[in-house]
């Protein structure tokens, strides 16, 4: 009976003991999965409750709950199955009952610990296709797999789909007779029990104290008898076990255990004689049998001190604790541990409100709760080790996911122009902290697209160190080009640009760096200079350069183009590599923005350009700088409020600055193109087959003194200017005939097209 009901087996199912004990488990575990008709659940009416819950597992299956009285109505159809699971002393009513109530040809399973017990009960029923089981587990595993079910030959017609059913989920299904098992129980479990019972009454009568000398030097041997033997003298126990005693031959076990006790204290008086005993037992177990049990033991003993040691960690290292109360998952606890001894520990809470509302009183999480509007403060509270459940680092990440509100946050990502916002929504939701993340809006510029999500960041993370390991990890997931050039000539080639490090010429020298050694052909040194003309002069030995030629938000980078213009090092350009641009505002302490208005803004000419709505909204000063990250360390030395502007996610390289505005750029989302420039011949022509946009590339000193050459025949021209009026022509055409004062850079893969200028808004 696994996917759907066969001819001659059951298509309807009763349990009798549903509520709780091994008749929920079997419903939960094993019934569950088959495929019913209907099911019919029964227990007694104190636990109405606990039934109704059995009934979820079914899902959409039609469940009935119930006494027998209440579901009668319902036992008359054909094709039931009955499960009995209730306790010894009500086992007989029951089945007469049940018997009285449904079809003669109804099978039976009854559950009990003593097959020749049950077997006897069943006569009672000759009639009836009856089998007794007798699952080997505890209620509390979780499922099947691995877990041990014995049955007893199966009276009447076969029920071979049970069988089928419990080793389909992963259950090991072993039939015995009902004297073998019996004979097995005698000391699996009579002896058992009486073993445990006995060491702790010995334990409980020696005189000493339970909690404070006897469980506060326990070890883990002792702790993992103890709770062993604890665990029997629950009251809804003390049947069962007497049961169990009366009905598997307690007595045999009970002078067998006597005498071994006996055999072992006589050994006692003499190490010889004891080392004897121990040898003669230690030999009656094969030696992979030994391995096996010694090494399940062990690991039962580590599980048992698992949760002191994952305390005692968690408090050595400073870290949050997540528990909750046993079986109350919707309670949970989190905080720093300031106390813990080997019976109890306190807890410092800082989870405050509801599911799904919560703050976390530290770090970050404090600002974020007032954010909120979250009041609270932090209270200790003292837990029994043993009444809390200890959740793993793991586990507290998702319950903190559940239990913490969320910030609501529009953030912008620059990513490739082929990547679709809805991609970059679907790395923001994987990524640590998030909620919820999706689409506001999009825009597609040219090489490039700005998209806009919003994301919802738990509340106990720093939102300004959230975002920017968001857009690392977008970065990551779609990432940029690393640039297109011809072939080098030279295979250990020194790269060089206008430093310090952490500049946009750094990130283009480092995109071109990885496009070369990717394939595996070149180890390239990448090396700060001090200026542009530097970077030329390095190419006189054979090196390369990388130098700043247009940007899609001001047009030709003057600095770079005059540069070019001046030098007399004979250089030709033998690729481009565009680097996103994105500016954020910086000073050297916390403060408002507002506090700041008037100050000097220190930044590279290029940025401060990009950025004049900004300065001009706060009535800055500008004050331009050889780089952003020079810019940056002016603010060491202002003497007052001061103001940087650089790369978004400079605090990282840079610890003495804080963030103040992000995302200053007049127009979001520019693009820097960078020239690789060389000796002529530092560049070959391509031979892998590839095919790029090649295009001829002219700096000249004003439009004016290349406009005769532009536009001869057929083909494609254009032109960039700056504020000074140099100019960039790009051209499909041959450039020849040039005049003096203008600068041929020689036939670039120009791909995929110059990133449009954007007039400044307003």
């Amino acid at each position: 009976m696994t996917q759907s009901a066969q001819p001659g087996e059951p298509s309807r199912l009763l349990v009798v003991g549903a509520a709780a004990g091994m008749g929920r488990w079997l419903s939960d575990h094993l019934f569950a999965d088959l495929p019913w008709q209907q099911v019919v659940l029964v227990d007694t009416a104190a636990s109405a409750q606990l039934l109704e819950g059995a009934t979820h597992a079914y899902g959409a299956t039609p469940v009935r709950t119930g006494t027998l009285d209440e579901v009668a109505s319902e036992l008359g159809a054909a094709g039931f199955i009955i499960c009995l699971a209730v306790p010894d002393g009500a086992a007989a009513g029951v089945l007469a009952d049940v018997d009285a109530l449904l079809p003669a040809d109804a099978p039976i399973i009854m559950v009990g610990a003593s097959f020749s017990w049950t077997m006897d009960l069943l006569a009672a029923v000759p009639d009836r296709t009856a089998v007794a089981l007798h699952p080997l587990m505890d209620t509390a595993a979780r499922s099947l797999d691995g877990q041990t079910v014995c049955a007893t030959e199966v009276r009447g017609v076969a029920t071979g789909w049970l069988a089928e059913a419990i080793t389909s989920r992963g259950g090991i299904y072993t039939v015995l007779s009902p004297e073998r098992h019996d004979r097995i129980m005698t000391y699996v479990l009579a002896l058992t029990h009486q073993a445990l019972l006995g060491f702790v009454t010995a334990v409980a009568e020696s005189g000493l104290d339970l909690a404070d000398e006897l469980w506060a030097a326990r070890t883990p041997l002792f702790e993992a008898l103890l709770g062993l033997a604890v665990s029997l003298l629950e009251e809804n126990q003390e049947l069962t076990l007497a049961h169990i005693q009366a009905s598997v031959d307690g007595e045999t076990a009970a002078a067998e255990l006597a005498a071994a006790v006996a055999s072992v204290s006589a050994s006692a008086t003499s190490r010889d004689d004891l080392v004897a005993r121990i040898t003669a037992t230690r030999d009656r177990f094969s030696g992979a049998l030994f391995d096996t049990v010694r090494n399940t033991a062990a690991a039962t003993l580590t599980a048992g001190q698992s949760k002191r040691a994952t305390l005692a960690r968690v408090r050595r290292l400073g870290g949050l604790v997540g528990l909750y109360p046993t079986g109350r998952p919707d309670k949970l606890r989190v905080g720093r541990l300031v106390d813990l001894t080997p019976v109890h520990l306190v807890l410092e809470e800082l989870l405050i409100g509801p599911r799904g509302e919560a703050a976390l009183l530290l770090g970050p999480g404090v600002r974020n709760a007032k954010r909120l509007g979250r009041r609270g403060k932090a209270v200790r509270t003292r837990f029994g080790i043993g009444h809390v459940e200890v959740l793993s680092d793991a586990e507290l990440e998702v319950a903190l996911d559940s239990w913490l509100a969320y910030l609501r946050r529009d953030i912008r990502f620059l990513v490739p122009e082929s990547v679709a916002g809805d991609g970059v929504a679907s790395v923001v939701r994987e990524q640590r902290g998030v909620g919820a993340a999706y689409l506001v809006s999009e825009a597609v510029r040219t090489g490039q697209r700005a998209v806009v999500i919003r994301t919802e960041i738990r509340a106990d993370l720093d939102l300004d160190e959230t975002i920017e390991r968001l857009r690392r990890a977008v970065e990551v997931a779609y990432a940029w080009p690393h640039g297109v050039a011809r072939p080098l000539r030279e295979t250990r080639p020194e790269l060089r640009y206008l430093g310090p490090p952490g500049t946009f010429s750094e990130n283009a020298a480092r995109q071109f760096a990885v496009g070369l050694a990717g394939a595996g052909e070149h180890d390239v040194e990448i090396e700060a200079v001090d200026s542009f003309d530097d970077v030329l002069e390095a190419t006189r030995a054979g090196g390369l350069g990388v130098l700043p030629i247009t940007s899609s938000a001001s047009g030709l980078v003057t600095r770079s183009t005059k540069a070019l213009l001046a030098s007399d090092v004979p250089v030709v350009a033998g690729g481009v590599v565009d680097v996103a641009v994105r500016f954020d505002a910086y000073a050297a302490a916390p403060v408002a923005l507002s506090e700041l208005r008037g100050a000097p803004v220190f930044s590279h000419p290029q940025a401060l350009a990009q950025c004049t709505n900004f300065v001009r909204r706060w009535g800055l000063d500008p004050r331009p700088c050889a780089s952003t990250a020079d810019a940056l360390g002016q603010l060491l030395t202002a003497g007052g409020p001061a103001i940087a502007l650089a790369s978004s996610g400079a605090e990282a390289d840079h610890p003495f600055v804080h963030v103040v505005e992000r995302e200053i750029d007049d127009l979001s989302g520019s693009i820097t193109r960078f020239l690789i420039v060389g000796q002529p011949g530092a560049f070959d022509e391509h031979r892998d087959g590839s095919d790029p946009t090649l295009r001829g590339i002219v700096l000249a000193p004003s439009v004016a003194s290349i406009a005769s050459l532009v536009g001869r025949g057929p083909g494609f021209d254009e032109l960039l200017t700056d504020a000074d009026g140099h100019c960039l022509w790009v051209t499909s055409h041959p450039v020849t005939d040039l005049p003096d004062g203008v600068r041929n850079l020689g036939v670039v893969p120009w791909s995929p097209r110059t990133p449009v200028v954007r007039p400044t808004p307003g």
